[in-house]
């Protein structure tokens, strides 16, 4: 009867052992698992990511001409301003002004939009201040002049506009 009981003790022994091994096991698995649906999620986010980078580089991918086409009509504007007296001048000045418009037709086609400044309050997120003029009969902080025009593609700032801005500061001194 003694070895019966210890026969039963042993095999209690081994069960709980075996059951302690099979709950290390579980939990095991349930890390595994765990680590696996992390992984499922890092990965699904990554790919997200990268399409979003994707689909961001195919939207602005002329970004940079574009960029470089405005510089471009920014002289020609001025060229086309440039005072002239001759018949052959006044000829020339035409054509590139409607060179120039052709180059806003194609700006506008690829959805460059000029930054409308004159006139209203200045804006840091799409002008630059160059200059401040003291107008105490102009609004403060008003764009008086654009000095180079500035360029929005699509949902971006290409380039800033240039301006000069009104602030009336009122001079404090001792009297």
């Amino acid at each position: 009867m003694e070895e019966q009981v210890k026969e039963e003790k042993k095999e209690k022994k081994k069960k709980s052992k075996e059951n302690a091994e099979v709950e290390a096991l579980k939990q095991q698995v349930l890390d595994l698992q765990t680590k696996l649906m992390y992984q499922q999620a890092e990965l699904i986010n990554y790919r997200k990511r990268t399409d979003e980078r994707i689909e961001d580089l195919l939207k602005y991918k002329n970004e940079d001409l574009l960029e470089d086409l405005t510089g471009m009509i920014e002289n020609m504007k001025r060229a086309a301003s440039v005072k002239v007296e001759s018949d052959e001048s006044k000829k020339i000045q035409t054509g590139i002004m409607m060179v120039n418009n052709q180059f806003n037709d194609i700006l506008k086609k690829y959805g460059v939009v000029e930054i409308e400044a004159l006139g209203l309050p200045f804006d840091p997120n799409y002008m630059e201040a160059m200059m401040i003029e003291n107008d105490k009969d102009k609004p403060d902080e008003i764009v008086t002049a654009v000095l180079e025009t500035g360029y929005k593609y699509k949902d971006r700032v290409l380039k800033h506009a240039k301006v000069r801005v009104n602030k009336n500061e009122e001079k404090k001194g001792n009297d």
